[in-house]
C-alpha cells in the first residue's frame, strides 16, 4: 500500500472527471489517501468521498480562512459539536489542516494564532493528530504545541515541511513529531537540495510523505495538476534518495501512520 497523508480532493481545481479519475486510480494502484479540510463547508463532501475505502479525511480550517472563525469565543461550539459529529466516522482521522502562515497572511496572525490554538486543544481532548501548515510561523507554532504538551503528548505533522533551519527540525524531531514530504523534494532546483539533506540523515521513523495535491506537482509533472497518486513518484524517489528498497519505505510509513492512528 502507499499512502498519501496531505491532499485535497474537494480543491476546486478538480472537476467531477478529475475526481473519478482520482477514485478509480487509487484503488487500481492500492494508494490510500487522506484529504484535508480547510473549511467547514467542505467537510459534508469529504465525508461522502470517505465512503471510498481508499479516501480517509481530516477536519479543519486553514490559516487562510481562519478571519472567518474570530473570534473563537463566538465559534468554538460550532467548530466543536461539527467536530464531535464527524468523529463518529472512523475514517476522520486527522485535525487539518490548520496552523499559521505569516508568509502570505502576516496581517491576520492574531485570527489564525486563536483558531490554531483551539485546534490543538481539540486535538489535545480528543487524542487526535494535527496535519499543521506553517510558513515563516514555525516557532510560534511549536511554542503552542510545547504548551499543550505539558499536559500531554501531541500528535503533529508539519505537513510539507520546508524549514532550513536545524534548530526547527530538531525540536519537531525531539517532541516526537513528524514531517510531511511531498513534491519539492524531487525539484531540481538547487535551493531544495537542504530538504534532500535532511532525508539523508535523519531517522524515517518521523517521515510522513503526502502530495499536497493538486499542489506541488513533483517532478516529472511539475507545472501541472497534481493528483494523489503522483505520491508513488514521492516514494520512489526518496526510495532510490535513501537506497533503501520500495517495500521497506512503504512499510516504515504504514509503521508511521499506525502510531498515530488506529483506523487503518
Amino acid at each position: 500500500m502507499f499512502f498519501d497523508t496531505h491532499c485535497h480532493l474537494t480543491d476546486p481545481k478538480y472537476n467531477d472527471k478529475d475526481l473519478e479519475l482520482i477514485l478509480k486510480k487509487i484503488q487500481e494502484d492500492n494508494i490510500f489517501c487522506i484529504s484535508m479540510a480547510t473549511d467547514l463547508n467542505e467537510i459534508e463532501k469529504l465525508e461522502i468521498l470517505s465512503s471510498n475505502k481508499n479516501v480517509y479525511f481530516g477536519f479543519g480550517i486553514h490559516p487562510y480562512e481562519a478571519h472567518k472563525y474570530y473570534p473563537i469565543s463566538k465559534y468554538q461550539d460550532l467548530l466543536k459539536n461539527s467536530f464531535l459529529k464527524y468523529k463518529q466516522n472512523q475514517k476522520l482521522i486527522f485535525i487539518g489542516e490548520v496552523g499559521i502562515d505569516l508568509y502570505n497572511q502576516i496581517e491576520t496572525k492574531n485570527q489564525q494564532t486563536e483558531v490554531f490554538e483551539y485546534f490543538v486543544y481539540l486535538a489535545s481532548e480528543y487524542n487526535f493528530p494535527l496535519s499543521i501548515h506553517t510558513r515563516s510561523a514555525e516557532n510560534e507554532v511549536i511554542n503552542i504545541l510545547k504548551k499543550y504538551e505539558l499536559k500531554k503528548h501531541i500528535k503533529a505533522v508539519f505537513h510539507c515541511f520546508v524549514s532550513d533551519s536545524k534548530d526547527i527540525l530538531n525540536e519537531i524531531l525531539n517532541n516526537n513529531w513528524y514531517i510531511g514530504v511531498g513534491g519539492v523534494i524531487t525539484f531540481k532546483n538547487k535551493k531544495n537540495d537542504y530538504l534532500r539533506e535532511i532525508l539523508l540523515n535523519i531517522d524515517l521513523t518521523n517521515v510522513l510523505l503526502e502530495t499536497d495535491s493538486p499542489y506541488l506537482t513533483p517532478e516529472p509533472y511539475r507545472g501541472k495538476t497534481n493528483y494523489p497518486f503522483h505520491v508513488k513518484i514521492i516514494y520512489e524517489y526518496i526510495s532510490n534518495l535513501r537506497k533503501i528498497d520500495l517495500e521497506d519505505l512503504k512499510q516504515t510509513i504504514f509503521n508511521n501512520l499506525k502510531k498515530i492512528t488506529d483506523n487503518f
